[in-house]
């Protein structure tokens, strides 16, 4: 196989497993596409507004966001209907319904959950090869 064919098939591939992945079918769709929204943050919400917050969780079609100061969190909530409306424009039509904004990091769904939800996942992606 020459290179043009292998860098082809390649490309092919990762479009086949990005399609697979934002399709909401996979198991690990939405622990992809929270990696992809994390990603993108900065040019969904522009430079004010991603300096002073950051995602930091999502569970329940939930996005958790960490701002800086009460300040920026009090002008976040006038915000918040246009944010999730912009997510969902641009971003992914059905991924989120609200935003949750926080001062704590620590007030966020467990880690622990996240990781039993990706054990969950892999664990059945791994029984449907056995079977």
């Amino acid at each position: 196989m020459d290179e043009m064919d292998f860098k082809t098939k390649f490309k092919i591939s990762g479009q086949v497993l990005q399609n697979l992945f934002e399709g909401g079918n996979s198991p690990l769709s939405e622990h992809f596409l929270r990696w992809k929204l994390w990603s993108k943050w900065r040019d969904l919400m522009g430079t004010s507004i991603a300096d002073m917050s950051e995602p930091v969780g999502y569970s329940d079609k939930k996005l958790y966001v960490y701002v800086k100061n009460p300040t920026m969190m009090h002008h976040m909530y006038f915000l918040k209907n246009n944010m999730v409306r912009k997510i969902q424009k641009d971003f992914h039509p059905h991924f989120i319904n609200d935003i949750v904004f926080t001062l704590d990091r620590k007030k966020v769904p467990s880690s622990e959950i996240e990781k039993d939800k990706i054990k969950d996942s892999l664990s059945s992606i791994l029984n449907k090869d056995r079977d």
